[in-house]
């Protein structure tokens, strides 16, 4: 399944292999990935499609909030993230 915004993704080459990141936008062949820590939102990683697998959706308040502005706190992303690795703790 290919990954679109407000999407979970794994990286899978690079120095950030093996990280999860959140869709934060797309643009063609690229993908722009933020996780809140590493990876800001202000300045999301530009990934190519190939490079990530699709994990999942995030929940439904993230991905409603990304959608009616385009644009995430750092501490959402981290939740999102968090929620969906089921370690709501480590923030």
């Amino acid at each position: 399944m290919e990954a679109h915004t407000a999407d979970i993704v794994l990286s899978l080459s690079g120095r950030d292999k093996g990280m999860l990141f959140l869709v934060m936008a797309e643009e063609g062949e690229f993908l722009f990935l933020a996780n809140g820590r590493a990876r800001r939102a202000e300045s999301p990683k530009r990934k190519r499609r190939k490079h990530v697998s699709y994990q999942g959706p995030c929940d439904e308040r993230t991905k409603a909030k990304l959608s009616d502005t385009g644009r995430l706190t750092n501490s959402e992303i981290r939740k999102a993230l968090a929620l969906w690795t089921g370690d709501e703790d480590s923030n």
